[in-house]
Parts: C-alpha cells; structure tokens; sequence
C-alpha cells in the first residue's frame, strides 16, 4: 500500500510518492530547496531539502512532475507535518504518472442558496446553505480535486429573484476554487429560472464556472463528462451527445426526478430508460434534484444521486448534508461520501 500523508510519524524514515506542486531555492542556513508538494490523496505539505543531501541539493526539480522519495524523515508541528530530505535522501522522476489515469471530482448538489428554511410534511425548520456550500468548497481545495461538479440548483431562487448577498457568497467560493486552479462544472435546475441562468452565464463569461451539456469535457485526460439541464417535459427529446475519439469513462450529470432514485410513483424518467435511448452509453450517472442519497447499479452504469448540501430532507435530521468525493481510476470507481 502506497505511503500518504497520514501514514507519516516522527518515528524513522519513509518511502513516498509526491508530486512538485512549487518549489524554490532555499533563503534559510544549510536549506538547499523549499517544496510544496501532495501526496497520492491530494493532500499537500511542506518539503524541505537540506544542503547535506547529495542527491537533492542541486537536484533538477519540475512542477508536476511526481517523485519517489525514499529515506525521507517527519518533523510534526501543530500546523501540520513536514518532509525532510538530508544525507539519506534518494529521488527517482515519475514523470507525469498519476495525472494520466486517475481524476478526483468532488460532485455536490441542491445547495439552494438563499433558502432560510424548509417545511416538509407540516414541520419547519431554519437552514444555512451558506454553510454546507462554503464547507464543500473547502474540502474541494483541502483535498485538491481535479474538479467540482454541482448538479443544479446552485441557487434556491423562490422566483422572487436573487440576493445580491447569495451572488456575492457564490462568487466567493468559486473564486476560491479558480485560485487554486479547480474548474467547476454545472447544469441547471428547476430553481436557477432565468435569474439563476443569468448570474451563472456571467460566472462562466469570468472564467469561474464551465456549463456542461451535450458536448463532452475531458477532465485530466481520464474521463469524458456531459450533463443535461432539468427539463419540464421529456416528451420527444432525443439523448443526442458527442461522440468520443478515445475510449474514456463516461459520466453524465443529470437534474432530474429520475427513478429508481426518487420515491415518487410518477417520475419524469428513468436511469433504465435513459440508458437505452442515449446515442452512448454511460459509466457513472451523477442525479440531482430528489434531496436524498443512494446508490444504484444497472449492467455496467452506476447511478449516484448525491443528497444535498443544505439541510432540506423530509424532517429536520432526515438528510444530513453532504458531498461525494469519486475518484476514477482506470476503470475503478469509488464513491466516499463527506458530510458537511
């Protein structure tokens, strides 16, 4: 099993993969090079390369590039660990290895900003999507994903319009995540109306936000995603998407009462269905839109409906808000969700 951050203790030395997010030449006594570095999960430390070490002090480091470093010892602090290489420091250049087969997305949906309470079946109770929100955004950078995906309803929008306050939280977060280089990628729900489309185009005209539909996005190399807004009436809508050049995993992104997802008796369709009219087929189907979390497997499609990020299930306790980290790694899937 691969060594990670978590892994690591002031108790001897370590062997450790680790990909160069920066580095510079040292300006302290007997420091060689300061790094910044991750680890195989995303999370990132410090390094430190002392001027002892023969093989790293005049080394030719490269940003993204990922390492094998071995004879590697922990120094632990309470603002975190920190990587030291001295006399016993060996370095082997993976090159770009991780980058090509493996991609993090962190998919959360339903935050329903500007929502301040919820009723469900004669009960109330008071909401803060502002938190959930915020809290996945920074989970999104802590873990270093390769992408946010959210699967509509940003917005609550009563139709009443949209606070400048809400606007001015989303633009926030979404700044947060282009500042640390992670795209966010979106579809519309039945809450955003024409004030949510208008305030997301001007998201994506910024460069902050990515608007997914029919024609695929390739994210790192490793997986084709596509999304379909919510729609109103399915009657004679053709699943008509790009085609692949490639053979990537294929995620569809959908905001819908979509059985066997939603307890409703009527739902407006189907992952069975959907399946069998799409032009290609899919891997991973991410749903929106029924505020509640579960998992469902038909043939060779995973079906994932992710919750939500505010507090508005059935009863007050019934949902507890969340995110989905996915990680797709060749043609493994793994789903951990995290509660906000």
């Amino acid at each position: 099993m691969e060594t990670t951050y978590e892994d690591l203790g002031e108790d001897g030395q370590y062997e450790i993969i680790v990909r160069v997010r920066d580095y510079s030449r040292a300006k302290k006594e007997n420091r060689a090079f300061e790094l910044s570095i991750e680890d195989s999960n995303g999370t990132r430390f410090p390094f430190i390369v002392w001027e002892k070490s023969k093989k790293g002090r005049n080394y030719n480091w490269q940003k993204g590039c990922w390492y094998r470093l071995s004879g590697v010892s922990v120094n632990e602090w309470p603002s975190g660990k920190v990587l030291h290489g001295t006399s016993a420091l060996r370095i082997k250049n993976l090159g770009t290895r991780q980058g090509k087969d493996r991609v993090d997305l962190l998919y959360m949906t339903d935050s329903h900003l500007g929502k301040t309470t919820h009723s469900y079946n004669g009960q109330t109770w008071s909401v803060s999507p502002d938190e959930g929100f915020g809290a996945a955004i920074e989970y999104a950078i802590q873990k270093n994903v390769s992408a946010v995906v959210h699967g509509g309803d940003l917005f609550h929008n009563p139709g009443s319009g949209i606070d400048e306050e809400e606007i001015a939280v989303c633009r926030e977060n979404l700044t947060k995540l282009a500042e640390h280089d992670i795209p966010l990628y979106f579809i519309y729900g039945n809450h955003e109306r024409q004030a949510g489309r208008r305030i997301m185009e001007r998201f994506v005209d910024d460069g902050l936000a990515v608007h997914l539909g029919p024609r695929y996005e390739v994210i790192g190399d490793a997986i084709a995603l596509y999304g379909i807004d919510y729609r109103s009436n399915w009657d004679n809508f053709v699943l008509d998407f790009e085609g692949l050049t490639k053979s990537l995993p294929t995620i569809l992104c959908i905001h819908q009462s979509l059985a066997p997802f939603t307890a409703s008796s009527n739902p407006e369709y189907s992952l069975s269905r959907l399946q069998e009219t799409s032009n290609i087929p899919f891997d991973l189907v991410l749903v929106g839109h029924t505020h509640s979390r579960s998992e469902h497997q038909l043939g060779e499609c995973r079906g994932l409906s992710g919750g939500a990020t505010a507090r508005v299930g059935e009863s007050r306790d019934e949902l507890q808000p969340s995110a989905e980290l996915v990680t797709i790694e060749g043609e493994q899937t793994t789903l951990q969700r995290k509660y906000l």
